[in-house]
């Protein structure tokens, strides 16, 4: 699974790189009135933006407490999930734009597991429901298009909303065949949110533009209501690839 991210990151970026070698060919080229007029001047001002996306988390940093233990856990996961985002941007010139956008992951699945620290021969497993949602403003760098493609880069800063519930807690002990349950109350914590983005543009008119991308975001961390307590759990590092597809209108 890393191979196939690692493959699709380096062909988004050679992709730009080469879209932004092909529009100095183009000029060399191709005569004036064969270069594709770059109709973004006509679309500045404002643009609505919404999207839909795929979320893959990367394995967080997650410990638990059991009593006035604490341990981290020797595997924990977090599945994929669906996410829709909306926005509202701001075009300055052909090549730079901005806009602030929300954003929402459902439901992911977050597994983790651990030796007890209390029993010799006992395993301690957690599982729990993740969400996330964030709030960001971002800057975008769009290139010199090529027949309608307008490659792009931009950064953005927010904050993150993170909730985990329905954390169910189970403890088997290998030795006597006895497994408990427990279930403890969800936790909700807002953190410092940061991304990297990547991705293309396609103007259909002067006022719709289709855009696939990446993004690569920090969410921070959560934890249980009762992990202060001495029960729980708390997961930090709390990042995700992201791929978008989505339309900007222009407003103007």
């Amino acid at each position: 699974m890393d191979m196939i991210k690692i493959a699709a990151l380096t062909g988004l970026f050679a992709a730009t790189a080469s879209a932004a070698g092909a529009a100095d060919l183009s000029q060399a080229f191709l005569s004036s009135s064969s270069v594709i007029r770059d109709s973004r001047a006509s679309s500045l001002g404002w643009y609505l933006r919404g999207q839909v996306g795929y979320v893959d988390y990367r394995r967080p940093d997650a410990k638990f407490k059991v009593g006035s233990l604490e341990n981290d856990f020797t595997s924990e996961s977090l599945g994929n999930a669906a996410a829709l985002g909306v926005g509202l941007g701001y075009r300055f010139n052909s090549n730079v734009r901005a806009d602030l956008t929300l954003d929402h992951a459902f439901d992911a699945r977050f597994k983790g597991g651990a030796p007890a620290p209390t029993l010799t021969g006992a395993f301690v497993t957690d599982e729990g429901s993740f969400q996330g949602s964030t709030l960001m403003a971002n800057g975008y760098l769009d290139f010199r298009p090529i027949l309608g493609f307008t490659p792009y880069i931009g950064a953005g800063i927010g904050l993150a909303r993170n909730t985990l519930s329905d954390d169910v807690r189970t403890i088997h002990d290998a030795t006597t065949g006895i497994e408990t349950v427990e279930r403890f109350a969800g936790g909700k914590d807002f953190s410092l949110a940061w991304a990297l983005m990547a991705g293309v543009g396609y103007q259909l008119s002067s006022n719709f533009t289709l855009d696939l991308g990446y993004r690569y975001v920090i969410l921070g961390g959560v934890k249980t209501r009762s992990y202060d307590a001495g029960t729980g759990i708390e997961a930090d590092l709390i990042a995700a690839h992201e791929v978008r597809f989505g339309v900007r209108y222009s407003l103007r």
